[in-house]
């Protein structure tokens, strides 16, 4: 991540959702059209192939599942880690839901800026500012308020390959600490393809494409190694989901995983 610019790919992300739109879940109450007005601000000139449907595509659908489940047994604390324009705190807005918006300063920034220029105002949001790569994720959401010893759904998504391993297991592990009884988290993985796979090339070549942007992939995970991840920093998988709909998902073999408290 480059620090002092937004996530060129955050931005990627939000312009395929724009295109999602039609077929997510939202609860009653949702401000639809606020976070379509946020998206179509953020996707701008990056909305071309961007948009069309890919793992974006599954991963958005089954975390609006894991979000409308949590808010329907009352969870009331949601903390997205790397949350970028993320706009499920206008989606499922209404609820008394506390939304702690983790993500690193320059995109953060970026997003309050654009939601005040187009007077879009999502509610119980705090926003939480923090380099993932260096920072104190513990202290850093105690200081925000976030409460220890009360449910909260952590979501991780698109986010853990632009970590380290060692920065992606602290990340888990703190959160594991402030996971309540009913705490659920829910992390999306690229698995790197095996070594005969025709498709490699292309996956190698993508990951030369995000170091030029400045925003490369610090980690890579074979098969089994999400699994342990989760298992090794106090968390035990309950439910999980593979994309297959387009070749970038086959190449990289996009897994999410939900888990609980061990």
């Amino acid at each position: 991540m480059r620090a002092h610019r937004p996530s060129l790919t955050a931005r990627w992300v939000a312009a395929r959702r724009a295109a999602l739109a039609p077929t997510r879940s939202s609860t009653p109450t949702g401000d639809l059209e606020g976070e379509q007005t946020l998206y179509r601000d953020v996707g701008g000139n990056v909305t071309f192939n961007f948009a069309r449907p890919s793992g974006v595509n599954h991963r958005t659908q089954f975390i609006d599942a894991e979000v409308a489940n949590a808010i329907g047994r009352g969870v009331e604390q949601i903390v997205i880690l790397g949350a970028g324009y993320d706009g499920r705190a206008l989606r499922f807005g209404g609820a008394p839901t506390r939304w702690f918006e983790v993500d690193f300063p320059s995109t953060q920034e970026d997003k309050r800026r654009r939601l005040a220029a187009l007077g879009v105002s999502p509610e119980g949001v705090i926003y939480v500012p923090i380099d993932l790569l260096r920072e104190d994720l513990d202290a850093t959401l105690e200081g925000a308020g976030h409460d220890a010893d009360t449910p909260t759904l952590f979501l991780a998504e698109g986010l853990v390959p632009y970590l380290t391993l060692e920065a992606t297991a602290n990340m888990f592990a703190a959160v594991r600490a402030r996971a309540g009884p009913g705490s659920v988290l829910v992390a999306t993985f690229f698995v790197a393809p095996e070594p005969h796979d025709l498709l490699l090339a292309w996956y190698h070549a993508r990951n030369v494409f995000f170091r030029v942007i400045g925003e490369p992939r610090q980690s890579e995970y074979q098969p089994g190694d999400p699994e342990k991840l989760f298992v090794v920093t106090g968390w035990k998988v309950s439910r999980s989901k593979s994309g297959h709909a387009s070749r970038v998902d086959r190449a990289a073999r996009m897994l999410v995983l939900a888990g609980e408290p061990a």
